[in-house]
């Protein structure tokens, strides 16, 4: 899936099915020294954000959707 600054997604989380806008991405390393990128969400009608490891498996695992 290909994601990118200003997309609209929704994903599930212990906090319950979440919707947000992505306003960064930065390339850096995981726990494993590999480099991916991490997507900066600005969750919907909260004052908060999140970050996402965007590997395939976790955007998976999330259910991650474009909206």
């Amino acid at each position: 899936m290909k994601l990118a600054i200003n997309d609209k997604i929704s994903w599930k989380s212990a906090a319950g099915n979440l919707t947000g806008k992505i306003y960064n991405i930065v390339l850096s390393e995981n726990g494993k020294n590999e480099t991916v990128a991490w997507l900066d969400v600005a969750i919907d009608n909260r004052k908060s954000s999140t970050r996402l490891c965007a590997i395939d498996m976790n955007l998976k695992m999330l259910s991650v959707e474009k909206i």
